[in-house]
């Protein structure tokens, strides 16, 4: 497995394979595992999504509409996924089929997945002492730190803290104030930002602003993620298992109550791949953040086949 992903030299390859015992008592319908080119991963947001979209247009499992709800066992335990069915089966798919030239078939059209993420974890927030670190490997004065709200409120750095974030893999999340200052972020930065973030237990950084570049209309924020070499990958170009930590972030750091946090993100500006993500979090009355779910829609790019020797 480790090698076809290599070979296919993507963020992230996954493979299907049967539920364990474990899984399946759980109620799992498949099971996952999640390879980046040089590494294997607990857990992964688009590889979660995209798997289940394909499974789902394969018929690997019954789908009816409005919804069909999937659970996948991974490394981290058994996960639920929401996949939105058009159309109704029992009518034909009136409005809402796809026809498969290739095959001469006739399936459901899908809408977004969502997926619910692991429990949240808030552990470590980078000390203000430590500060000097981090903007050494970014490359920028700590000035740039901070978060900017669109209404003009401002919360600097000993409000707005760095801070590792998980719900289901843990991220450095990093506000800058502005979205500009974190587009000129040099990409070659990746490594040294990935090794500070492993010092705190993570593989990546998710660098966050508000405001978005145009490339997604209805972006509320925008991010990039940087990646430790060791994942044979730099800049991730969109990255869901960091959409849900980044919610939580912003969540509290807004004060967000008694109600669900919904934030759109874009990402993979830079790297020439625009991406949208929705994520959104229930806040109980007390601000403790619950049932982190994060939404996409999914398109394919190419299918084939693979002879192993």
């Amino acid at each position: 497995m480790q090698a076809i992903a290599r070979e296919m030299n993507l963020s992230e390859t996954t493979f299907v394979l049967p539920p364990t015992h474990a899984g399946r008592a759980q109620g799992a319908d498949y099971r996952m595992r999640i390879f980046t080119p040089r590494t294997e991963l607990p857990f992964a947001g688009h590889p979660s999504i995209g798997t289940a979209w394909v499974l789902a247009s394969e018929g690997r499992f019954p789908v009816k509409s409005p919804r069909t709800q999937v659970r996948q066992e991974i490394s981290i335990g058994v996960l639920p996924l929401t996949i939105a069915v058009l159309g109704d089966p029992s009518a034909g798919w009136p409005g809402g089929q796809e026809v498969d030239i290739q095959r001469g078939t006739t399936a459901p059209m899908l809408g977004e997945v969502t997926m619910t993420q692991a429990q949240t974890e808030i552990s470590d927030e980078i000390p203000e002492d430590q500060l000097d670190e981090l903007c050494a490997a970014l490359e920028v004065p700590a000035r740039y730190l901070g978060w900017q709200e669109v209404d003009g409120r401002y919360h600097p750095v000993s409000e707005a803290r760095p801070t590792v974030v998980s719900t289901g893999l843990p991220f450095l999340v990093v506000p800058f104030r502005d979205r500009g200052l974190l587009s000129d972020v040099d990409a070659e930065r990746t490594a040294d930002v990935g090794r500070l973030a492993a010092e705190y237990g993570c593989d990546s950084a998710a660098l966050v602003a508000a405001g978005s570049s145009g490339e997604i209309a209805d972006a509320d924020v925008h991010a990039r993620v940087f990646v430790h070499p060791r994942s044979g990958i730099t800049e991730d170009p969109a990255t869901g298992s960091a959409a849900g930590p980044i919610a939580v972030y912003l969540g509290r750091l807004l004060g967000i109550r008694g109600r669900t946090y919904r934030v759109i993100i874009e990402q993979g500006i830079e790297v020439g791949r625009p991406s949208r993500l929705v994520a959104e979090v229930d806040f109980d009355e007390a601000g403790v953040p619950d049932n982190v779910r994060v939404s996409g829609a999914t398109v394919p790019v190419i299918e084939g086949w693979i002879e192993l020797p």
